[in-house]
């Protein structure tokens, strides 16, 4: 089970946004979702660092969505929370209400780490495909010695 919790996020993020936005919103019947703090969507600059002089480098701007969301039901409140790579606003939300319901074992639960389950077998053939690319494109430069 740890694997999978270290993982979700990029196994839920395999599935198309409605996917996952349906099941949420499927699971939250019976529960008042509230925000922890308002979902939020934009771009990030994606920052590395320069290899010489050791400073930053942005390389480019990638959509960023955050949500933070409390489920409350019957004196109960569990909090969960995402931060995607997608400009679809309501895909955080609903990633962030997986996050709450999965880790918290609520009903549903069962649901949402079938969906972590198929997005990971995608998120593994996506893998062994670009692996399979990559073994292609080696280039063995040990023939160059060869002079």
């Amino acid at each position: 089970m740890e694997k999978i919790e270290n993982q979700w996020l990029r196994a839920l993020t395999a599935h198309a946004p409605q996917t996952v936005i349906d099941i949420a919103s499927e699971l939250t019947q019976g529960w008042q979702v509230s925000y922890e703090a308002i979902p939020q969507t934009g771009l990030s600059l994606l920052q590395l660092q320069d290899s010489v002089f050791h400073e930053p480098l942005y390389l480019a701007e990638i959509p960023l969505s955050t949500a933070w969301v409390r489920l409350e039901a019957e004196n109960q409140s569990y909090q969960g929370a995402a931060q995607v790579m997608s400009d679809v606003p309501d895909f955080a939300t609903s990633l962030a209400i997986c996050d709450a319901i999965f880790s918290n074992r609520l009903r549903g639960w069962q649901q949402v780490s079938n969906l972590i389950e198929r997005g990971r077998a995608i998120r593994q053939e996506e893998d062994r495909l670009r692996n399979a690319m990559l073994v292609k494109t080696r280039v063995d430069f040990s023939l160059l010695d060869g002079e």
